[in-house]
């Protein structure tokens, strides 16, 4: 049943936005379609909403339709996993470990739902959703028709897909993702904090649960539960360079910490860099930086609004870019900002 005027701050790990003028809770096919033709009719602009975890919503809310999509359906065949877009990622990773099936045990603890997960490629810990990734099923608002995506189609990247492109941003809601797991024992972690967490704890023979378990004691450390300070985790995307700019940057920064990539690039760290130029639990107005995390920032008290959130994020970008000649991109959606 489509509401009218519902706070979107509610809705967002952030605790941060106005309200949308409409809003419907979608848990079939014909639910979607239906809300679909309420928004074409009354010639209104379209939101989906997953988990609210990887968005900042302005002040003055969304003057449009917010879809979110409740489609929870769950069936697992030889290791082929068919997931609703709107079950909850981390309870998706915990039933997969718990049928022993390796693949994305290593993304436990990312908020948000499954619906998101393509759309940001998400990744963590040397995993990626594109490492396991098969198809998926979405609603094409132009054609009016269901559609199937390859893992060709997605045109997946670091923290990136053709759901993002700006042509296509709005034109497609993920119904459902098929992911292809394994049965057999999980490859060693390549990760370096986690090499480390694993080495350090002593862990001999690795199991999928306590890999699992070690991701997530370790997000812990960094991150801070949306519950206590509202935010939407990692707020930066980590920078890429190309292998040969790697001297350059290590000759001034010989502690730069990086991470060679399969295609001979570079990753460096947001987090590092945002640490390094002196923001690690810097306060401004309403909103602060992590003092676990220079990555994430915090909405500490609830009064924060997503003007301050987005001054800040700018001021640190800025200043990054001033120290180390590299301008940050947002990880985190900005939506009517």
């Amino acid at each position: 049943m489509i509401q009218k005027n519902v706070s979107l701050s509610k809705l967002t790990t952030f605790g941060i936005g106005g309200k949308a003028k409409y809003f419907d809770r979608v848990n079939t096919k014909s639910n979607l379609v239906n809300a679909i033709d309420f928004a074409r009719k009354n010639k209104l602009k379209l939101f989906v909403l997953g988990g609210g975890s990887n968005i900042l919503v302005g002040d003055q809310g969304f003057n449009g339709l917010v879809l979110k999509i409740n489609n929870t359906y769950l069936d697992v065949k030889n290791g082929i996993v068919l997931a609703g877009a709107g079950i909850i990622w981390d309870d998706l990773v915990k039933k997969t470990v718990s049928l022993g099936l390796s693949g994305i045990e290593c993304l436990s603890g990312i908020p948000g739902s499954v619906g998101g997960a393509p759309v940001q490629n998400i990744g963590a810990y040397g995993q990626e959703l594109k490492d396991t990734f098969l198809s998926l099923n979405a609603f094409d608002i132009v054609t009016n028709k269901f559609v199937e995506f390859s893992k060709k189609n997605c045109k997946f990247d670091y923290r990136d897909s053709i759901f993002k492109d700006e042509k296509y941003r709005n034109r497609y809601i993920i119904w459902e993702v098929s992911l292809g797991l394994n049965k057999a024992s999980p490859l060693p972690p390549t990760y370096k904090s986690l090499v480390d967490y694993l080495e350090e704890k002593k862990v001999k023979r690795l199991t999928l649960f306590k890999i699992r378990r070690a991701v997530l004691t370790l997000r812990k450390k960094n991150h801070i539960d949306p519950k206590i300070a509202g935010n939407a985790g990692s707020f930066f995307k980590n920078p890429i360079i190309p292998k040969k700019e790697l001297a350059r940057f290590l000759a001034k920064h010989p502690d730069m910490p990086n991470f060679p990539l399969e295609n001979g690039d570079v990753k460096l760290f947001a987090g590092w860099l945002i640490e390094s130029a002196g923001w690690k639990g810097k306060k401004y107005k309403n909103v602060m930086v992590s003092p676990k995390h220079a990555l994430i920032i915090i909405n500490p008290k609830g009064r924060a609004r997503a003007k301050e959130v987005a001054e800040l994020s700018q001021l640190i970008r800025n200043d990054v870019k001033r120290k180390f000649n590299i301008m940050l991109e947002h990880e985190v959606n900005f939506v009517n900002i």
